[in-house]
């Protein structure tokens, strides 16, 4: 896990956005990115579905294929027939994957504001209790990220939302790769929507 390398990434983004949308006078960024947060754990929520008990639909929204546009859906290349290296011999693409685009529009908004609030070179993720369930572990973070408000931005709080929402990564099932390369995708989005005036 390279977490440097996501913070150094997401300075650069918010430079960017401050830089396109420059701070009023009195405004409370931090604030309103607190309330942002709560938004996007709210929507990946929504996407987990698995508090839904309500519905006979609780499994999370799936990830969306399409046929592959290298090999065409024929698993093969050439005329050697060899295995498409795009889609890995599948005959389709991922064109979505929503759970994890959530995970991450959360990720991005708790690492710019661990860059509000603290040194991210003294951030340790070391092993703190997590939730036996996933609906659990959800309102452990919506707790954590009241509190990091509520105690004026202290870095243990921060820390430990921080590692609160790593656990979440895994028991949704998420490796580090998949996050990373799932950030890096949106990181490039949310630079291009600035361009465009977003």
């Amino acid at each position: 896990m390279n977490l440097a390398k996501l913070f150094e990434l997401q300075r650069q983004l918010d430079e960017h956005i401050e830089k396109e949308h420059p701070r009023q006078e009195g405004e409370d960024r931090l604030a309103k990115k607190i309330l942002a947060l709560f938004v996007e754990l709210g929507e990946l929520c929504n996407c987990w579905r698995g508090f839904k008990y309500w519905s006979n639909n609780q499994k999370p929204k799936g990830v969306v294929y399409e046929t592959c546009k290298y090999c065409e859906g024929r698993k093969m290349l050439g005329f050697r027939l060899e295995t498409c290296w795009y889609c890995g011999g599948t005959g389709l693409q991922v064109v979505e994957r929503p759970l994890l685009e959530e995970y991450v529009d959360c990720l991005h908004f708790i690492l710019s504001i661990g860059l509000d609030i603290t040194d991210p070179e003294l951030i340790e993720l070391r092993e703190i209790d997590k939730a036996e369930t996933i609906t659990e572990q959800f309102i452990m973070i919506f707790d954590a990220v009241g509190e990091l408000y509520e105690f004026e931005y202290e870095h243990w709080d921060y820390e430990s939302l921080l590692i609160k929402f790593v656990d979440l990564g895994e028991m949704l099932g998420f490796t580090w790769k998949q996050i990373e390369e799932a950030y890096l995708r949106k990181n490039a989005v949310n630079h291009q929507r600035q361009e465009m005036g977003y």
